[in-house]
């Protein structure tokens, strides 16, 4: 049986995306004539700021699990605990390499912070990305007010009888940019601050943990 003639109606399958890269030309095109390529590219980074701070945040709140783990079998000096379980954690790592060198206690906060930064580099990249957003959001949107507002300017120059509400709208427009770029830096100013105070955090159990390890 013919599936395009069921119950004797003709049956209309319309093509799979046919229209859905059109579509979507459309909406980014209509996008982007409204709020311009600062805004573009604000929205661009926000998605962004959002991505970086859940992927670091889920892998903050995973490491001490681990780690505590490998502590208390530290603690017991079980054979089992190796360099290369040691490995599987960053935290781990950092204590295990500071017990391997032996390194005296007055250099002891200097040598943890920089394994600490060795072994967290992807997560302080993520700290610098978010800064960087967070200072470079409020001047785009700054920048798209600016350009804006001078079309604005343009359009009107070329204009005979200045059209009020043309004119209104056309600022009103320009500003969201600037709306959009605090909208953006705020939260990820926030998004920084948390995964900051969350390193600092795992930083300072670290360094208790292996003070603890080295004086038993």
């Amino acid at each position: 049986m013919n599936p395009s003639k069921m119950h004797g109606f003709p049956l209309i399958i319309p093509a799979k995306q046919a229209y859905a890269p059109d579509l979507e030309k459309i909406m980014f095109e209509a996008i982007y004539d409204k709020v311009g390529p600062a805004g573009t590219i604000i929205a661009i980074l926000s998605f962004i700021s959002l991505y970086l701070f859940l992927a670091s945040a889920v892998y903050l709140a995973w490491i001490p699990r681990g780690f505590r783990t490998f502590l208390a079998a530290l603690k017991k000096n079980q054979p089992s605990v190796t360099e290369d379980q040691a490995q599987k954690n960053p935290l781990s790592l950092v204590v295990w390499t500071a017990l391997a060198h032996q390194t005296p206690r007055a250099e002891l906060q200097g040598e943890i912070s920089y394994l600490f930064q060795r072994n967290f580099g992807r997560t302080t990249v993520s700290l610098t990305i978010l800064r960087l957003i967070s200072v470079i959001s409020p001047l785009l949107g700054l920048l798209g007010t600016v350009l804006g507002i001078s079309r604005v300017f343009r359009e009107i120059s070329m204009q005979a009888v200045v059209d009020n509400a043309a004119m209104a709208g056309g600022i009103w427009e320009a500003l969201i940019t600037t709306i959009m770029g605090m909208s953006v830096a705020i939260p990820t100013l926030v998004f920084y601050y948390l995964l900051r105070m969350r390193t600092r955090a795992l930083l300072m159990d670290c360094m208790e943990s292996t003070r603890d390890l080295m004086r038993s």
